[in-house]
């Protein structure tokens, strides 16, 4: 019984840890997210498939932030490159499919945006809690509606995931104190604009 528990609070903390790696890769995100090259949002002497163009890009840069901080990794796969990140996060989980990798934040031809809104963005265990799951089907179709932005879009997912307890999202934020992360990352993205499909700020 004694080495069972010794293994169990070794597990426990190594993956406290490991979840800790992980809030702080989501600070980074949220960090280089601000300093994305946006001069895309330009518009391009009222070209008429100008706003569709713009829509396209912000959704699927926002869709890669929203897929790599999904717990649940069941945020629809977002493609994106990358290269070698080094430093303190090269050992960092592979089964979140990132390792040690950094985001190179440019948007793709390969992302296909109507696919990409129909794909289930929900975990199958969010089906046991029918209210819940009715309110992100709610928050995602406000999203898509760009009535609301992908941040308050994140925070809703945050808390209801929370509430329900998902497995795997309890897993990876244990040790984690979630109004701290909430705080943290709306400091580092207080100043990011509102953007609606067109680029305008709402």
């Amino acid at each position: 019984m004694h080495l069972l528990k010794m293994t169990n609070f070794i597990r426990n903390y190594f993956q406290k840890r490991t979840n800790m790696m992980i809030a702080h890769q989501d600070y980074e995100l949220a960090e280089q997210f601000m300093n994305i090259d946006f001069s895309f949002v330009q518009k391009q002497n009222g070209n008429i498939d100008d706003g569709k163009s713009i829509g396209k890009k912000l959704f699927h840069l926002e869709g890669i932030f929203l897929d790599l901080t999904d717990r649940t990794l069941s945020h629809p796969k977002v493609p994106f490159a990358h290269e070698d990140r080094g430093g303190k996060f090269k050992n960092l989980v592979k089964e979140f499919g990132f390792g040690n990798r950094k985001v190179i934040w440019k948007p793709s031809d390969l992302f296909d945006l109507d696919y990409y809104f129909d794909e289930n963005w929900f975990p199958a265990g969010l089906e046991m809690h029918q209210l819940e799951l009715t309110e992100m089907n709610d928050a995602k179709d406000l999203y898509i509606e760009r009535r609301i932005s992908f941040l308050e879009y994140f925070f809703k997912r945050l808390d209801i995931y929370k509430y329900c307890e998902l497995p795997t999202f309890i897993k990876y934020y244990r040790g984690v104190d979630l109004e701290k992360y909430k705080d943290k990352i709306r400091n580092i993205t207080q100043d990011f604009p509102h953007l609606n499909e067109k680029g305008d700020l709402i």
